[in-house]
This record gives C-alpha cells, structure tokens and sequence, in this order.
C-alpha cells in the first residue's frame, strides 16, 4: 500500500511547541510555516520553534491566545481570529500585534469576527457575527484599512444573529456573498462578467456554494458526502464505480477539506476532527489516527486542519496531540528476505561466475540467489559446515576462498565431479601445528600482484598462505614474521588491499599498517605502522574499510573518520598521504561502514542512516536517507556488491537491500536561509530598548549596527526545508574579520569575541547533502561602531583643538623667542653701558694716576699711601682697583711709570745715568739698573751706548742717501 512509503514526523510541547491543542497552519510567503495554537502563535523553521507568547515590540498589544484561523495578506502580515472571536494583526516586519478593534467599529454593531479568508488578490475577508463582509489590507505606513463589501443588516433575525437568506450584494467593484451556511466569497468585478445583473451573480454563487465540499480529482472520480453526512461517497460518473467510506456524522468541530496528493493517495478532513486516508492503488480508506505511525502518540486523535504546502508536505494539526508532518517517498529500494525469516544478517554477498549471487549470513547458512533475489540453492550449516561468511574472493586460479568467523578459511575449487560443483578444503587454526592459520576469525582475503594470497584474521593478525608440495602453509607473527609489530597490537586485522605500487595496505583496529610486497623471504618484511607519528589520526583509528577502485586509486573509512583518499606513501617520511573528504564536500555522517565503486565510476559510502554518493568530476557528495525511499533497514559492515545487471546490494539483518544506483534521485527543494536571531553580550538582541538595536524583526533586517561595547555577538539562522532538515548542514564568515569559511555542520549558531570596529558582512550558506550543487545564501551587513573616543567627529575635535594648541604654542613659542630676544638685548646694553662706564673710570682712575704720578715723579718722599689718599680711597681698595684697571699692583705700576719716563730721559735729554735715576724718583743709581735691566733686558748704560749706535747708522745711512 502507498501508505508504506508515508514518513511521519510528530512535533509537540516536547519539541518547543507552546502547546499541544494547535487549530490552524500556514505557510507564508517567505515560506516560514506558522501555527495557531491554545497559548498564541508560533513560528517554524524546520527544526525551531519560536513562540509569541510575550511582545517584544513596546508598541505592541498583547499576544493573542487560542489562535483558531491565520491569513496572509498582500504585504505578509498575518490576520489572526482566536476562539472568542477576536482579531487582531501581526506586523511581521517590526514583530508587533494590534488588535482590530476601533477599525471595526464603523463597518459593525457587533465587533466579533467569526470568520477570515484570504481572497486570493492579497486582501482579508471579514465576516462579523452581524454577518457583515468587510474587506480588510494593512498598508505600508503599518495602519489597518477595512471597507464593507456586504451590508446584512436587513437580512438577519436580530435576536440570534443568523441570516434569514443567502446575500448576494455588488459593492466595490466587487460580487459578494455571505451564506446561511457562513460561506463567503468575494468576485472582483472585470470585463468577462461587469454586464451580469444580480440575478446572475445569484445563481452563480448558488452553484459555487453548491459546489463547496464536493471535490474532483484528476483519475475523474467525484467525492462528496452524502446526504445523510455519514460517509464520503466516491464515484465516477463515465464508469459507474463507487465506493463509500464511513466518517463520523457526530458533531462539527471544523471545516471538511479534501485533499489529493500526486501517486500517494487522498486525505479528507471530517467536520468531526477525523482524517480518512483513501490508498490511491487499492483505494481502500482508513482512519488515519489508526495507522501504527500514528498510533504511538494517541490512537484517539482529532484533528482540526491539514495542509499541503508547495514542497509535497502535508501539515496535520490536532487537537491534543501537536503536529504531523506527512511526506511521501519514492520507491527506489527493495529489501530481498532470506528464506525461514533469517534476519541474522547478511555479511557477504559475491556474484559467482555463472551470475548467481552467493550470500553468506551470520546464521552460518549460506544461500544462492539469481540476479532478481529469487533462492535458488540453501546451504545449511547442520549439512555443509561452510560457516558465517564475511569475505568472498576469486583468486587467478578460479578458487573462491571464502573468509568465515569462527570457522577459519575455505577454498572452493572448481569440480565437476562433486555434488555442489565445488571441491571444499577447510584451513582451521590448530595450536600443535606450527603452519596452521594463526585464527578461526578470518574476515577478508588479498591475492597481491606477486600471486600471493594475504589472509587478515581478527584473533591472529595477518597470514602469507603459501603451498609447497600440495601442502598448505601459513606464515604469521608466530611463524616467520620476525619483525610483526610487537605488543599485542595489529592483530585485529579486517581488511586488505595492495596499491599500484606494491605495498600491501592492512586496516586492523589499532590503525593502518603497511609493507612492500617486493620481498623474497617472508623474514624480510618490515611493517610500518604510524601510532607513534605525526600523520592524520584516521591511520590510528579503527580502520573499517579499505577498497581500491576501478582506478587502482584506494580508499579507506574509519570509525568517526569518515573518508580518506590514500594519496601514496612518502619513502623519505615512511608516512602515508592521506586527503581527508568531509564536510567541506558535503559529507553527512562520518561513520562509514562500507564502500563500493558503481559502474559509472561513483563511489558509494554506506553509513547507518542511509547512503551517500561521490562524485569524483563535482567533487562532492550526495545523501540518500528515508526523505529517499531508503526502507529501516540495518545495513551490515562491509557488505556490499556491484551485480551484473547494474544494482547494488548492500547486507543487512533484514537481508539484502537493492537498488539501481542510476535511478536513485533524491527530492531538490529551493528554500531560503535566514538570520532569525541573535544576542549581544549573551542578552537577546530583541530586549534592548535604549537604544534599541533593531527596528525590525531580525528575520528581515539588512544591517545591524552596534556599539563598541556590544562587539560580542551570537547570530543564529535557519535554512527552512522542512522536507528533510537533517540533511542541512551550514558554512559561515564575517567578511573583514574570518579569513576562511568555518563549518558549522549542523549547529545553526555563529559567536563573535571582541570583534574591532569596523563594517563587515557576515555570510551563510546552506549545504545540502541531498542537493551538493544548490547553495542559499544570506548576507548582513553588520557595522560596529567605535568608541566615542575614536569617532570621526571625536578625531575632528582632535585635529582642531591640535590645531588651536598648535597656533597658540607657535605663538607662545614666538613670544618667548622675542622676549628672550628682547631680554638678551638689554642684557647686552646693559653689560655695554657698564663696561663703557668701568672703563671710562678706569681711565679717569688711570688719567689721575698719571698725573699725580708725574707731578710727584721727583718726590723723593712720594708713597702708595698718598696716591690713595689723593683719590679718596684706602690702601686696599686702592690695591684692588689698580690691579683691576692696570693690571699689575700699585708698586709696580708706579716702578713701570718711573722707567718708562727714566727711557724717555734716556733718549732725548743727554743727562747722566745718576742724574736721570734721580730726576725719575729712584734714590737708589744702582736700584734703577737692577729694575732696568729686568725690564728692559739690558742695563741703562747699555741702553744708551745702543740708542747712540742706532743714531750713528741712521746719520750714515741718511747720508749715502744723500749722495745718490
């Protein structure tokens, strides 16, 4: 039935719903879905709900509660009808209720609303419990505008308020209806029907009401209820056919509504709260609270709306039990079941030569299938003692080996002769012989480019088998392996495959260990392994996979490690080079339990919750989960395998899971991402007030400004695909600040620290595992101010009061130059006008000195003491100025004076030497040569006898002159 391909997901109170009565859905056209519930409206991203509970907005009016009905109107605002018959508008832009009250009041004597609609041309109608029809629009300035469309004020009984007739009123160019039956409607008025007379409009409505809840679906069947409102009658008028199915005729809690979906199936809505699920192939109907998926909330469930959105979803509201959402899956896998129920679990599957498909399980029976999953062939343990097969493997020779837990190796070789067309030999570990497998564990074989076959066992490490004198013997750790890793460790093996250079690639749970398979003695192996390196830590983790493709290129998977590329091995380094595939390509989950190459060259990675495809041209990933058509199945490790006819089959306990890998096509949804909100200095951005941050709701805000001291931010945002949100993962940036994309996964939070001031511009993409090649994008400018002090205006008040002091100390600094200036000047003047006085004094002192010392020149008695006393001063005072003035002391001065007019004496008045010492003060002839001599170098005789010498070469020489 199409049911199984029906996904449920249930929302309630535990998943953030305000409530768990919910009366009404919408999907608006920026495509959030938005709930009216008992405790007030509630938005949904996908994954969050968000609840109007309390008014951010201070200019908003309370939040309504018991929200019965929601409509959209022209510029996305919601109009909202609760229980009581109130309205009210959600501004959605500034996040602010008003409550439609003083508007009503001139279009209504009773203001209670018991109805709204959207006309479909982006207005709201408007049936008042008077029966009046308004016709109501928000505008852009935020007011609410409402006009009357129908005016029922002679067509109702006063006293209980209903019509006494269907109303059919022309009026703003518009044909408008109001029924007994509180149908509504509303024509604009255009070319085609302006000519129709109210007769016309009468009768047309009369058939669209007529028509209301009968219901046409594309196969040509007709359904409506019947007359007695008990069952949903389906018929189709070419053929004759008709079907009836029961609904419930007890009481009206909501509007019926049917609903057909594309291949999946009808839905219909009872005026009892009840959902009746009609299979589109068997059209067989069924309650759908009945059905197991929906059971486990409550068997009992009412419902009072549903809808199906533009993405395939069918939204159901209870009316104690939350939401439902409906999505339907395409068939693109079978499960092929083992005989007897075997659910033990499939571990190898290996297409032989002649096309047949061997299957081992873990219950140890071993079946043989054709390529369409038919059992042709049962090997029972009891009977054949095969065992559990994990690995299958042709070697060169056509032998099959196949690699068993708990049962050792077997070889299959090719015999006509035998029974089953194979000879069986069975190589088990045996403690007293010395060249037995090392474990009865075996989990996978590798016949190398040398013709060797490599056996990894899980209790007794790796094995060489070699054959010498058709006898068969194993070399291991404990056998020939001289240099095998010590210490317990890498004796888990699992997994095996050589590379295209000769080295032999082992995964075992301690890591990947590595060796050339150019060697002549198995003593001469030498294993690297890469616990103690600095290499990637997938090497040192549970290696789960390794697969070499069609281009000898390997691969390997680990626990938590998700996928690598093995690049090559650096022999100077001894480490492998390993290129990790992750999110950054689109990788959904990181724990992968097998890989396998289709034939169109992709690889397919199997993980627990689905699987994943890998493009090698693109370069990313594809996800395939339940959303798919992928059934609950537990898929087994390493258990894959390419068939002939293009499918792959993947084990797993139910058995075996097939498809085509080519046919597989995942749902490709365009849906937008937002910023839905954030917190400043872990406050919510929506709180602040003085001032506030936004000016409107952050959902539709471009750019956010902030202070310095709000540099600390969180952004959270939300891709709305609400197809298969598990499958979103995120990628972000600050432009300005992150110099590389941060890979968020599936966290939908962004945090800033510290961020400098500055404009910048964050960025977030959507990463859709299910669609790699679409990428939503969301931008917002966010532009954070800086400190007062390094404003621009605080930088201009800087350069002028720069300025202003700059000007003023010039000035102060010419100012003290000139006074220096001035100062230094007078200072000069001064010294001058003090030196010229000192030394006009000092020649008046030395002028009298002279005289008195030439009027005294012959005193015999002449002293100092007179020379003091002549000029008014003591003898010390007198001491001290002529040691200033004349340099020398008095005594000497007068000595000084006295020979220098003794010289004058000397040259021109012919006197005596006695005569001369006399007439110039000495009293002493013999004094006066000692003192002459001293100054004058020579005695005053020999100055004389020099002085008449010169005087007889200068006549001698005058009179040569004379003669020539």
């Amino acid at each position: 039935m199409a049911q199984n391909n029906m996904q449920v997901a249930h929302y309630s109170t535990k998943e953030g719903l305000p409530h768990d009565i919910v009366y009404c859905s919408l999907k608006s056209k920026d495509s959030f879905l938005w709930f009216g519930t008992w405790f007030g409206l509630s938005r949904f991203d996908g994954s969050r709900f968000a609840n109007y509970s309390d008014a951010y907005n201070s200019s908003s009016d309370q939040p309504p509660r018991k929200v019965e009905w929601l409509a959209e109107d022209a510029l996305g605002n919601l109009w909202i009808k609760t229980l009581d018959w109130k309205l009210s508008v959600f501004f959605k832009q500034t996040e602010r209720f008003e409550d439609v009250y003083e508007e009503l009041k001139p279009y209504a004597r009773n203001l209670q609303v018991i109805k709204i609609l959207a006309d479909g041309t982006g207005k709201i109608l408007l049936l008042t419990k008077d029966k009046n029809l308004l016709l109501a629009e928000t505008l852009k300035d935020g007011s609410i505008r409402i006009q009357t469309l129908v005016d029922a004020r002679k067509y109702i009984n006063a006293f209980n308020y209903q019509l006494c007739q269907n109303v059919v009123q022309l009026k703003a160019s518009r044909a408008n209806y109001v029924g007994k039956d509180y149908q509504i409607y509303s024509v604009p008025v255009t070319a085609k029907n302006r000519k129709w007379t109210l007769g016309m409009w009468q009768q047309y409505f009369a058939r669209k009401s007529k028509e209301h809840f009968v219901y046409h679906t594309p196969n040509g069947c007709v359904w409506q209820l019947d007359e007695s409102h008990t069952a949903l009658v389906c018929r189709n008028p070419k053929t004759g056919w008709e079907r009836r199915y029961p609904v419930s005729g007890v009481g009206k809690v909501v509007e019926p509504k049917f609903i057909a979906t594309s291949h999946h199936g009808y839905f219909y809505l009872s005026g009892a709260g009840e959902i009746i699920y009609i299979d589109p192939q068997t059209m067989e109907g069924v309650n759908l609270a009945f059905l197991p998926k929906f059971q486990d909330h409550k068997p009992d469930s009412h419902f009072l709306n549903m809808n199906l959105d533009k993405d395939g979803l069918l939204w159901l509201t209870s009316a104690d039990n939350g939401i439902y959402r409906v999505s339907f899956t395409p068939n693109q896998f079978r499960v092929i079941s083992l005989p007897d129920g075997d659910k033990s679990g499939v571990k190898a599957i290996c297409q032989l030569k002649n096309g047949d498909v061997l299957v081992g399980a873990r219950s140890k029976n071993v079946y043989l299938l054709d390529m369409q999953g038919r059992v042709k062939q049962v090997f029972d343990y009891a009977h054949h003692q095969i065992g559990s097969i994990y690995h299958a493997m042709y070697d060169d020779r056509q032998n099959l080996w196949l690699s068993t837990k708990g049962d050792g190796l077997v070889k299959l070789t090719p015999d006509a002769s035998r029974p089953l067309g194979y000879r069986i030999a069975h190589y088990r570990h045996d403690a007293r012989d010395p060249y037995s497998i090392s474990g009865n564990n075996v989990y996978m074989t590798c016949q190398d480019s040398h013709h060797r076959i490599w056996v990894a066992t899980l209790d007794g490490g790796l094995n060489l088998l070699q054959e010498q004198g058709g006898k068969v013997r194993f070399y291991n750790k404990y056998h020939g392996m001289k240099n095998y890793p010590g210490y317990g460790l890498y004796m888990d093996a699992r997994n095996l495959v050589e590379d295209s250079h000769q080295r032999m690639w082992v995964g075992t749970m301690d890591g990947l260990m590595s060796f050339k398979t150019d060697f002549k003695s198995v003593g001469d192996l030498r294993f690297e392994t890469y616990r103690n390196t600095d290499i990637n830590t997938r090497a040192n983790s549970d290696i789960y996979g390794l697969y070499k493709d069609n281009n000898r290129q390997v691969w390997m998977c680990t626990f938590g490690g998700g996928l690598s590329r093995l690049d090559g091995f650096d022999e100077v380094t001894h480490l492998p080079i390993l290129t990790s595939l992750g999110a950054k390509e689109g990788l959904h989950n990181d724990v992968i339990i097998s890989i396998l190459e289709d034939k169109m060259g992709r690889l397919w990675l199997v993980n627990a919750d689905g699987l994943s495809c890998y493009d090698y041209q693109s370069d990313r990933i594809q996800h395939f989960d339940n959303s798919d058509g992928f059934p609950d199945v537990q898929l087994e490790e390493s258990s894959a395998a390419l068939i002939q006819n293009g499918e792959i089959w993947l084990g797993c306990k139910e058995g075996i899971l097939a498809y085509q890998p080519e046919r597989i096509h995942t749902t490709r949804l365009q849906y937008p991402i937002y910023i839905i909100g954030g917190e400043v200095n872990n406050r919510d951005i929506r709180s602040y007030n003085q001032p506030a941050i936004l000016e409107k709701s952050m959902v539709y805000t471009d750019h956010l400004t902030l202070r310095h001291s709000q540099s600390m931010f969180t952004l959270e945002f939300a891709a709305l695909n609400f197809c298969n949100p598990e499958r979103i993962s995120y990628r972000y940036r600050l432009k300005g600040y992150d110099h590389d994309w941060h890979y968020a996964g599936k966290n939908r939070l962004a945090s800033y620290t510290n961020v400098p001031s500055g404009t910048y511009q964050f960025i977030v993409e959507v990463m859709d595992a299910t669609n790699p090649d679409s990428h939503s994008t969301r931008e917002l400018t966010i532009t954070i101010l800086p400190p007062w002090w390094a404003t621009w205006w605080a930088y201009l008040i800087y350069i002028i009061l720069i300025s202003v002091a700059s000007y003023y100390a010039f000035r102060y600094a010419k100012y003290q130059i000139r006074l220096k200036n001035n100062i230094y000047i007078q200072n000069q003047l001064a010294e001058y006008k003090r030196k010229f006085n000192a030394e006009q004094q000092d020649k008046q002192f030395a002028d009298k000195v002279r005289r008195f010392m030439e009027a005294n020149l012959t005193n015999a008695d002449f002293e100092i003491d007179m020379l003091a006393q002549e000029l008014g001063m003591s003898r010390s005072a007198f001491f001290k100025k002529t040691k200033a003035v004349m340099g020398c002391s008095p005594s000497d001065m007068v000595k000084d004076f006295k020979l220098s007019h003794a010289v004058e004496l000397l040259k021109h008045s012919g006197q005596s030497i006695t005569d001369v010492a006399y007439s110039c003060g000495f009293t002493d002839v013999g004094y006066f040569g000692k003192c002459f001599r001293k100054k004058y170098g020579m005695s005053p005789r020999e100055y004389v006898a020099q002085q008449q010498e010169s005087e007889i070469k200068n006549k001698v020489f005058y009179k040569k002159s004379q003669k020539r």
